[in-house]
């Protein structure tokens, strides 16, 4: 959602909220975001349009229209207060961050790190991923890294990489991050992957159709021999977070390189879908997740025309 908030309009918005979260007091910043979201909720209708054909396409007629739209307004809402909270996050202490997490599953995270081959964490554009890295960088003393692609101006990728990097994590932009995951991996540190958006390499389900999907989480951990580990920051009732760190999953090859890469994107989409479905008001139902499609089915569908 960062990323949406770039042009010279986005930027000056970023930055009059980033100054007005470090003087207002966290719960009137919660009502700050319900406003936001519900107004961007109304104003926003190409994304109102965008999640409410992707819930179409997940739920089928499971839901009623006016499920779905309540639905898309919560979401709405949900990232509007994680924006709050990522906005004020350079102010939040180590004990404050401490008491609003909740973390279970954590001695899967240590028998990573054990192992010595650094850790592949993977989670989704769900919760809070962003509190999850500050818990685990100043609350649990983790080195962490996180691969993010750059907002569309370099003035808000500076603003949103700064305050990530004075939550105590690194930012390594997506597309030139290879090198530098492997160094880190390479040093036992964690990296955090966000494999859960369109994109072209390898095609597998979620919510019972095809999606292009990234391939970089399986082919890291083919070549270094790092676990993956998936982790979900999710928001409770109270604006606190449960942070459920899950067993990990350790791909060992066949010798079908391409078999095992798609075979282990397909299990982590389908542990990202399970958890969305748990919570569908916390992911991000406003990306057109299925805008790729695979080749055959371009190519059926030219064929037809």
């Amino acid at each position: 959602m960062l990323k949406r908030l770039s042009g010279f309009a986005g930027r000056v918005a970023l930055l009059a909220l980033h100054q007005m979260a470090k003087r207002v007091p966290l719960p009137t910043l919660y009502r700050i975001g319900t406003w936001l979201g519900k107004m961007a909720y109304r104003l926003s209708r190409r994304y109102r349009t965008v999640a409410e054909r992707n819930l179409r396409m997940a739920y089928g007629e499971t839901l009623s229209d006016a499920e779905r739209q309540r639905l898309v307004q919560q979401v709405f809402i949900h990232f509007a207060k994680s924006l709050m909270e990522f906005l004020v996050g350079d102010g939040l202490s180590p004990e404050h961050i401490g008491r609003m997490v909740t973390i279970t599953g954590e001695e899967h995270l240590q028998w990573c790190v054990q192992q010595g081959k650094g850790t592949l964490i993977v989670t989704a554009h769900y919760g809070n991923w962003e509190m999850a890295a500050r818990f685990l960088t100043q609350c649990r003393g983790y080195t962490l890294n996180v691969v993010a692609r750059d907002a569309d101006d370099s003035v808000t990728t500076v603003l949103v990489n700064r305050i990530r990097e004075q939550g105590g994590y690194r930012v390594f932009s997506k597309g030139q991050a290879v090198r530098a995951t492997l160094q880190a991996l390479k040093r036992n540190e964690l990296v955090a992957l966000l494999p859960d958006q369109n994109a072209g390499d390898v095609f597998v389900p979620f919510f019972g159709r095809l999606a292009g999907t990234v391939a970089g989480p399986a082919i890291l951990a083919l070549r270094t021999g790092a676990p993956i580990l998936p982790v979900f920051c999710t928001r409770q009732p109270d604006d606190t977070y449960l942070f459920e760190i899950l067993p990990p999953l350790t791909v060992h090859p066949s010798g079908d390189k391409e078999r095992d890469v798609t075979e282990t994107m397909a299990q982590i989409t389908a542990i990202i879908e399970h958890q969305v479905r748990k919570y569908p008001s916390q992911w991000l139902w406003l990306h057109n997740r299925w805008k790729t499609r695979p080749p055959e089915e371009v190519h059926a569908y030219n064929a037809a025309g």
